[in-house]
């Protein structure tokens, strides 16, 4: 089928990928499987804004391999393929692309064109990605892929987000929070732990001075006037904004003086070694209790009138004081760390931020350091105080500092409003619900890492201050503060006021272009047909009995000024008695340029054929269905701000009305087609009266429903509570809500969809790389719990990352890592799954990617494999001819059978446990098993046995393989069903079912037998190693002193070992010192037969050499050393037999087709083959 006389599996595989395309493979195994139980699960959008890689490659693979068994189970997998649309990688780019950076240059090119150029940004690079997962082998529906940004996924995020406010699980409040100044916007905890944002970074840490205020003192005792508190700290940058000092009050104090010095110095007890380790002190003060010094004022280090309060500048006790580094004394600058700021505000401390949004101090701060970048103001702080005597030590130390995940910028701390997940309200769900519901791959992630990043999760802060995101539905009045957040588009057409008009649609009737079956802009005078006439005066007559039963007339007419729809008008107008008539040619039919006006539809259909293709593309001085849609909502819109209270009848064609409804209903162009597509040949008929549903909900000038920025801004509610002006915060939603959201929102449930959610929720499965224990998985928990009450997914499979061979990153620049299409060009895809699924990666350990691995998988696995099929399919024939008759099966045919067996119920096992390393590693040991053991000790068999067993062998492995390595897996199952007739196969290995295993045939005393007959050989084998001789060359005896207790060895079995070993003879001898002996004293008989041995290795390697098959006769050419020519001729007959030669010629020649001089322990020995 697809092997040819060379097989290169890259070659091979894109064979494969055109069959599959070409008999719609996935599509079948769909629609067979579709009535069969639900399997579900999650596939985490990517972001199609640069290029797949390795990581991509791995997510992808455990995706397809997993899915493609159950589906092979018989489950039906629905694998729909999503992209991840919205937050700051899209915003990079676009930033980069537009030459702008910062917030205020966005604003000043305007929200609308920003978010316009990431919308167009999006999708760059979805052929490349098509491409690729096509190419890997991953099965998915990409054509019908969701997209985070289409109104209807968002829809469905403002309803959970609505639904969980109004369950009092969503908060807006003022918390510390990481904070980007290149991104100007808060980020998430898990945001920075995922992707191990922290790096150690080499800077300046300070001991400052901080003096006591005078006339204090502690206990009896009052302190000196040149008293100092010392603090250390790495981040001088926040000294000016320090607001206190906290202590541990079961901490010791002591207060000391160095030699020389006047200077007061109270620090931690445990602190004092390190801290004057190379100067004389004297202690003045000892043992302070910690609870002692709280009170205490001291000076400012700084005059910064904005943090000036009572409260200020004082010792507090807390508890997050410790002494595994610094002085036992901690500096605390509200605004600049979360334990900072709880202190501030359990105490009533200022919250004063000194940085602007873009990291630089403000006009609060200092006046030498305003406007300096936070990180570039570490020098002049230090600077000052050194200049001011206030630093007691300054010295390099290297501290870990968190950095934007996105961007790499360092972060820090900013107290800036925001919305939350109440977090702490749901931990004990949370935690529960991992006990109960989920299944981790590793497991010890369970209640390890996944649990323990539950119980330290902060609340979760799901508000972005960006621009391309899902805003944020919420409403805030302006006179009385009241919040109203809104759950759906009907909620905010209602709240708006909803539509001001009430609106219906008349298609014309059947006219002579319709006929004629052209598509007529106005061009030429098509007339109604009698037929139309009828058509629009029956249309009609109904809808004024529906309009009289509700007490209703038509105020209005508004028609196409093209005659067949104007004769459309006219009747209507006649029977409605409406005489408010105007024609407006924006409801004319779609222009389609001077190529294809006039056109017979077919031509149109043939040049633009799908539905997508006449969204997306313009005909020559035409109309795309975009400008269609834009001139229908410029129609709606106008009427809409012109009447009040109107009902209006509006004439016009197909299309048109189509894009009137996509516009109105807002649709978005993905349910346009559906609903298009579900309505039949036409959308509406020819006469048809339809009502025209308006929502009031914001739109772009192309007239398609955007629910993003700067639309939604636009729309502004009347406060339910007083009566002012509620306009919509400024904020957007995190991308990682619309994650967390992925598995109802992709179905735009609760709005469609709601029976077919709620049948597959929740998920059988769920795959992605370890950091998203802390991110994906963690948020789709929370979403999920809070929503429906249960984990959103039962099995999660978690990788660990690829890096480069020497442990370090995979950096493009640094080129550390061989391409991904250079590694399929030579080794194949399947090469590539099967060494990702087999390595400690898929147990959440990272990967060093060697080639010489994969090449080692390559060879062992996939080449093996085919060299077995390679000797099967050679004599197949001998096969088939030998299936009628009934069949004796050998110790070795049975043991392979029960191995077969074994394999399909350890892989079934593995792979119900996602256990893809154990899996594979079966699949490995068994092609092992199969090639170096029961093929080699077969390869002079020609009995029907044998074949039908390496046929069933063979037959099993491709359909056990199919999941991993799908490629080799149908070139396998194809040629081996092309050598097997009568019973139907199904054209594909993806269309089988997978195998059930048949334990009967399952020996597991068997198994044993033969594991101690490999071992035996084994030994025996190294005896030979050992004595210098080589396996060819026969022996007489292997004496073994005992049989293994309960492996007792039957004949069959001891012919096996005695041909393994190449003996004569195998005997029991319990007077053996060691466990075996070999006898190695080699006879002239022997000698002779181990001559002819090495000759007829020597005649098939040259056969293999010329390319000659099996079948072949040939003349044998041969120049020997005299010892083997003696024993040639001595055995010519078996000879000729061995080799399959008509003729043995003992003489050179230049007769041949082949030739080889080889060196032997004889001689040297020429030989030459040609075709008899």
């Amino acid at each position: 089928m697809f092997f040819g006389e060379n097989f290169k599996l890259p070659e091979v595989e894109e064979k494969v990928l055109k069959f599959w395309k070409t008999n719609r493979i996935f599509e079948k195994s769909l629609a067979q499987t579709r009535n069969g139980k639900p399997f579900t699960f999650y596939d985490g959008p990517p972001f199609a804004t640069g290029l797949p890689h390795y990581g991509h490659i791995l997510a992808s693979t455990i995706k397809d391999v997993i899915p493609r068994y159950q589906t092979m189970r018989g489950r039906f997998v629905r694998r729909r393929w999503g992209w991840d649309c919205h937050g700051l990688p899209v915003e990079e780019i676009v930033e980069r692309k537009l030459g702008i950076s910062g917030k205020k240059q966005i604003e000043k090119i305007g929200i609308r064109r920003f978010n316009e150029t990431c919308r167009n940004t999006v999708l760059e690079f979805v052929n490349e990605w098509k491409k690729t997962v096509e190419r890997i082998a991953r099965w998915v529906e990409f054509d019908n892929a969701y997209k985070t940004m289409d109104p209807d996924y968002m829809e469905s995020v403002w309803w959970a987000f609505k639904e969980m406010h109004e369950k009092n699980l969503i908060y807006e409040g003022r918390k510390v929070l990481m904070y980007c100044s290149r991104c100007e916007t808060p980020v998430s905890n898990f945001e920075v732990a995922m992707d191990n944002s922290y790096k150690d970074v080499t800077e300046e840490a300070v001991t400052v001075k901080f003096k006591v205020r005078p006339g204090q003192g502690v206990g009896r005792s009052k302190l000196p006037k040149d008293t100092y508190l010392l603090a250390w700290t790495t981040t001088p940058w926040t000294l000016p904004g320090n607001v206190a000092l906290a202590v541990g009050e079961k901490i010791s104090y002591t207060a000391l003086r160095t030699r020389g010095s006047k200077e007061l110095y109270v620090v931690a007890s445990a602190a004092v070694p390190k801290l004057f380790a190379k100067q004389e002190i004297e202690v003045v003060h000892q043992d302070i209790a910690g609870k002692d010094l709280v009170g205490l004022a001291y000076e400012p280090l700084f005059d910064v009138p904005a943090v000036r309060s009572a409260k200020a500048f004082r010792i507090y006790s807390a508890d997050f004081v410790a002494m595994d580094e610094g002085t036992g004394i901690v500096h605390t600058a509200v605004v600049y760390g979360e334990e900072d700021y709880v202190l501030g505000q359990r105490e009533g401390l200022p919250v004063v931020p000194l940085l602007d949004e873009k990291g630089k101090f403000n006009d609060r701060a200092p006046k030498f350091l305003c406007n300096t970048y936070f990180k570039d103001a570490d020098p002049l702080i230090v600077a000052n105080l050194e200049r001011r005597k206030l630093l007691f030590r300054k010295e390099k130390q290297t501290h870990s500092y968190p950095h934007c995940w996105r961007c790499g910028t360092p972060l820090f701390y900013n107290a800036i409003p925001a919305w939350f997940v109440n977090i702490q309200k749901m931990k004990k769900q949370l935690i529960a619900s991992n006990a109960r519901e989920m299944h981790w791959y590793p497991a010890h992630l369970k209640h390890g890492r996944y649990e323990n990043s539950v119980r330290e999760a902060p609340d979760w802060n799901i508000s972005r201050n960006r621009y391309w995101g899902n805003p944020i539905p919420a409403w805030k009045c302006e006179r009385c503060g009241r919040t109203e957040v809104i759950g759906s588009l009907d909620e905010l057409s209602e709240r708006t006021g909803g539509a001001k008009n009430h609106y219906w649609v008349l298609r014309h009737g059947f006219a002579e272009s319709n006929l004629a079956r052209t598509i007529d802009s106005g061009q030429r005078q098509f007339h109604l047909t009698p037929t139309g006439i009828m058509e629009v005066e029956t249309g009609i007559a109904k809808f004024k009995k529906e309009l009289a039963r509700h007490g209703e007339k038509i105020d209005l007419i508004v028609s196409s000024d093209i005659l067949r729809a104007k004769e459309s008008e006219a009747v209507a107008a006649k029977a409605l008695g409406v005489k408010k008539i105007s024609f407006d040619k924006r409801l004319e039919e779609i222009r389609l340029g001077k190529g294809l006006s006039g056109c017979h539809d077919a031509q149109y259909h043939k040049q633009y054929p799908t539905y997508e293709s006449k969204f997306e593309e313009r005909p020559k001085g035409g109309e795309s269905l975009r400008d269609l849609r834009a001139r229908a909502w410029g129609l709606l819109g106008g009427l809409e701000e012109r009447h009040r209270g109107k009902n209006i009848l509006l004439v016009s064609h197909e299309y048109p009305i189509w894009m009137l409804f996509h516009t109105g209903e807002g649709w978005s162009e993905e349910r346009a087609i559906t609903e298009k597509k579900g309505r039949g040949a036409d959308f509406i008929e020819t006469g048809e009266v339809r009502e025209l549903r308006f929502r009031a909900v914001p739109r772009s000038e192309t007239g398609e429903v955007d629910l993003h920025r700067p639309y939604i801004d636009e729309i502004t509610l009347r406060c339910r509570k007083c009566g002012g002006k509620a306009k919509r915060i400024a904020e957007i939603f995190d991308s990682w809500t619309e994650a967390g959201s992925m598995p109802f929102a992709e179905y735009h449930y609760p709005f469609e969809n709601k029976k077919t959610f709620e049948n597959r929720f929740p998920a059988q499965f769920v795959a992605e790389y370890i950091a998203q224990t802390r991110a994906w998985f963690y948020v789709m928990h929370v979403v999920g719990l809070a929503l429906f009450k249960r984990a959103p997914f039962e099995h999660v499979v978690t990788t660990g990352t690829i890096l480069a061979e020497d442990g370090s990153k995979m950096s493009k620049s640094k080129e550390n890592y061989p391409d991904p299409w250079n590694v399929i060009g030579k080794y194949g895809v399947d090469a590539l799954r099967f060494y990702l699924m087999s390595s400690v990666v898929m147990q959440a350990d990272n990967l060093n990617f060697n080639v010489r691995d994969l090449e080692t998988a390559y060879r062992r696995v996939i080449v093996t494999l085919w060299n077995v099929y390679n000797y099967f399919a050679i004599y197949a024939g001998a096969a088939e001819r030998s299936r009628a008759g009934r069949v004796k099966k050998t110790v070795l045919d049975k043991w392979i059978d029960g191995r077969r067996e074994e394999l399909v119920r350890a892989v079934t096992s593995h792979m119900e446990s996602y256990d893809t390393v154990r899996a594979t590693r079966a699949i490995a040991e068994y092609i092992d098993d199969l090639s170096r053991w029961y093929l080699r000790r077969s390869r002079k068999r020609t009995d029907a046995a044998f074949f039908i067993t390496l046929r069933d062998a063979l037959f099993t492995a491709s359909r056990v393989i199919a999941p991993f390595m799908p490629y080799l897996a149908e070139v396998l199952y194809g040629n081996i069903v092309g050598h097997t007739t009568g019973s139907k196969h199904p054209v594909s290995v993806h269309l089988v079912s997978w195998p059930r295993a048949d334990k009967r045939l399952i020996n597991k005393r068997l198994f044993s037998k033969m594991v101690e007959v490999r071992r035996l050989a084994s030994v025996a084998l190294a005896k030979r190693a050992e004595a210098g001789i080589k396996v060819r060359q026969p022996l007489s005896v292997l004496k073994i002193k005992t049989q293994k207790t309960g492996v007792k060895l039957d004949k069959e079995l001891l012919g096996i070992l005695k041909e393994e070993v190449n003996v004569k003879e195998v005997v029991f001898d319990k007077k053996l010192k060691s466990e075996i002996e070999l006898d190695t004293n080699i006879t002239p008989e022997l000698r002779e037969e181990g001559l002819l041995r090495e000759l007829v290795r020597m005649v098939q390697d040259l056969r293999q050499k010329a390319g000659l098959r099996p079948r072949d006769k040939i003349v044998l050419l041969a120049e020997l050393p005299k010892e083997m020519r003696a024993a040639a001729v001595k055995q010519e007959g078996a000879l000729k037999r061995e080799v399959n030669a008509r003729e043995v010629q003992y003489k050179k020649s230049d007769k041949f087709i082949a030739e080889a001089q080889t060196k032997t322990d004889e001689g040297e020995a020429w030989l030459g083959v040609r075709k008899s």
